[in-house]
């Protein structure tokens, strides 16, 4: 008996020694985490996230398992993702809709402040300290950014000019987008993202802001006309519950953190190139493609400095000094 214990005892001290070492991992010790997306159906951007969702759940051993779920399979609205994840309903998201809860965000999102991807991530470093700090304040942890190709205009009526959007209902994903299409007479409609397809159908909007590669892809089949002026660019953010992170190993965190970091700009790799195949694609299929006049974007640019001004000064302190900011690294 005695023996007996002796071995027992012997053992137990064993695992624990290999358990602080990490060299084995106990299955009641591992977190299990839900991660939501708020696109309804896979894409560029989500297939690349779910590669990275793999790697975190490989890098780390088993001791985070991470399950992806898409838009709409979960009961809460592409609005509420920073939310979600602050409230912990889920660990993880990928977050676009979150202008209303960090304000100043939206100056990212200015129409026709920022061409190019180049000119997207000059600016987004001025504006992702701020952006840390508020979800922060909200314990969520800021992981990571990555882009969408720009927003440019569809329809399932004519759109082959800016003048054809007087009178149409496009969706937007941001009230920077509404006020451009509120300059050329048209009307924004807000909605979440699985909500777009049935709105399209039932005619509650005739069109959209995305790029081919972002909504386009997934509602080509009630969309007509596409005219390619990129009004603005829209981003996604990677969060987490800053408590359940906390609660990872600072090793497990680093590693998290590293392949995040590591897939973004892969994520907006991928998201371009696929812009190029995919709009190709539509108009071999039939879709009414139309490249705006060399010129346009520059001549609608300098009628939209006073917006970009007078949004800053309603955001206060912090949104003006970052608008300036952009606006000089940028040369606007």
């Amino acid at each position: 008996m005695k023996l007996n214990c002796q071995r027992l005892c012997r053992t137990f001290s064993l695992w624990l020694v290999l358990l602080s070492l990490g060299l084995f991992n106990a299955p009641s010790f591992a977190q299990k985490w839900d991660f939501y997306t708020f696109m309804p159906s896979p894409v560029a951007s989500t297939k690349r996230l779910s590669v990275m969702l793999e790697e975190i759940n490989k890098e780390t051993n088993g001791a985070l398992s991470i399950r992806m779920h898409m838009g709409g399979s979960l009961q809460i609205s592409s609005t509420n993702i920073t939310q979600a994840v602050s409230d912990n309903v889920v660990q993880m998201g990928e977050d676009s809709f979150f202008t209303g809860n960090i304000p100043v965000s939206g100056v990212l999102r200015l129409p026709m402040l920022i061409n190019g991807y180049e000119e997207f991530f000059k600016a987004a470093k001025i504006v992702d300290p701020l952006m840390i700090a508020a979800y922060q304040k909200r314990g969520v942890v800021m992981l990571g950014r990555y882009s969408f190709p720009p927003q440019v205009l569809w329809s399932n009526k004519k759109l082959t000019s800016l003048a054809d959007l007087k009178g149409q209902k496009l969706r937007v994903t941001s009230p920077e987008q509404a006020e451009f299409l509120k300059r050329y007479g048209a009307t924004s409609v807000t909605i979440g993202t699985p909500e777009v397809a049935p709105a399209l159908e039932r005619g509650v909007i005739e069109g959209v802001l995305t790029a081919s590669s972002g909504g386009g892809v997934g509602w080509k089949d009630l969309l007509k006309y596409n005219y390619r002026l990129g009004v603005n660019y829209v981003d996604a953010v990677v969060i987490v519950n800053e408590e359940s992170f906390k609660k990872l190993p600072a090793a497990t965190q680093e590693k998290v953190r590293k392949i995040v970091s590591d897939a973004m700009p892969e994520v907006t790799q991928a998201l371009a190139d696929a812009e190029v195949t995919l709009t190709k694609q539509f108009a071999e299929a039939g879709m009414v493609i139309t490249e705006p006049p060399a010129n346009e974007a520059a001549e609608i640019r300098g009628q939209f400095v006073d917006y970009w001004e007078s949004w800053a000064k309603t955001r206060g302190p912090e949104t003006i000094k970052a608008l300036a900011e952009i606006r000089k690294v940028l040369g606007r």
